[in-house]
């Protein structure tokens, strides 16, 4: 079985779990990886049976690394793709494709010159629930769609732990602005956005907002994003999908996820996603079978435009048209 020779390059929260995701596919190979911080590094690479390098540079210059995932805080990473697409290796970078439109568009054109697949890790797309959501859409079992909600609520730790690196649009926002635009298959107009301004705002950046999002085809969609559950709730997570057409409805719910625990020590909702592994599975397929990305980095830079003008909007106080072709 022909298998994937692939590196990770940072190794926080989100670069353990795509390590521990691709231990497990059967493709793959994990075979470097990067961090700079010695002790995270030794300790990972020691785990996984990889070599560690504390300077992702000399990690893309191992001949027989075939792939990356980049993984590193959302404001660097664009260094790490645009040496990896020159280093000719196949990349998966984290939402968001970078913080600004300028250093997407330049990661787009650095892997369309080097001719490597480059994907976009948006998790919601191999979600089984949004995957279920999206097919019914797609099989016109709901009729025409007419409108959508959703929501994602993350708990106040989130927003500790980014510690004021980047606001909640960014961090969870271009989830479900890349989820309505895949689900609903056509692109988005325009945006309307406003914040809660009911209490003081620890970091300076977005917080909790609602947005209205026009799209070309009619449908109007609203996103509710926050990160301001207390430490109390039993998922630490809120994720709501709410789609309604002319012939059917769907409710996707992700807070309870069909099971529930209590007990003496503890009550909780435990998430029973399959994590990042059909993702990176999914990578793993497009590089060795030669396939197109399921999630593009024009998929990443319209997903981007649209946390982009929410911003706007949310500055302005006003609509702000968007162009996501």
């Amino acid at each position: 079985m022909e298998r994937l020779n692939i590196g990770v390059i940072g190794l926080g929260a989100i670069g353990q779990k795509h390590c521990e995701a691709l231990a497990r596919v059967e493709r793959a190979n994990l075979v470097a990886l990067a961090d700079i911080s010695e002790p995270v590094l030794s300790k990972t690479a020691e785990k996984f049976g990889a070599k560690a390098f504390l300077d992702y540079k000399e990690l893309l210059a191992m001949p027989d690394l075939e792939a990356v995932v980049v993984a590193t805080p959302d404001e660097i990473h664009t260094e790490p793709c645009l040496a990896a697409a020159e280093a000719g290796k196949h990349i998966l970078v984290e939402k968001p494709i970078a913080t600004t439109i300028e250093d997407a568009k330049a990661i787009i054109q650095a892997a369309e010159k080097a001719k490597i697949k480059l994907m976009v890790g948006f998790s919601l797309r191999f979600n089984l629930h949004y995957m279920k959501a999206k097919k019914m859409v797609e099989d016109g079992k709901l009729g025409e769609l007419i409108s959508i909600f959703s929501r994602r609520l993350n708990s106040i730790t989130q927003a500790d732990r980014i510690n004021g690196r980047c606001g909640v649009l960014h961090f969870l926002g271009i989830h479900e602005f890349d989820a309505l635009r895949w689900i609903i298959g056509c692109e988005p107009v325009s945006i309307y956005t406003e914040e809660s301004t009911s209490i003081p705002k620890k970091y300076p950046q977005d917080n909790e907002s609602f947005s209205i999002i026009h799209f070309e085809n009619g449908v109007r969609a609203c996103a509710h994003i926050g990160w301001n559950l207390p430490l109390q709730h039993l998922g630490g997570r809120d994720f709501k999908l709410d789609i309604m057409g002319s012939k059917g409805s769907l409710y996707l719910d992700q807070m309870r996820q069909g099971i529930e625990i209590y007990s003496e020590s503890l009550s909780k909702y435990p998430s029973v996603n399959s994590g990042l592994y059909i993702e990176d599975r999914a990578f793993v397929d497009c590089v060795l079978d030669d396939t197109p990305s399921p999630a593009t980095g024009e998929d990443g830079l319209a997903a981007l435009k649209m946390v982009m003008g929410a911003i706007e909007s949310i500055k302005t106080g006003k609509p702000v048209k968007l162009n996501t072709k």
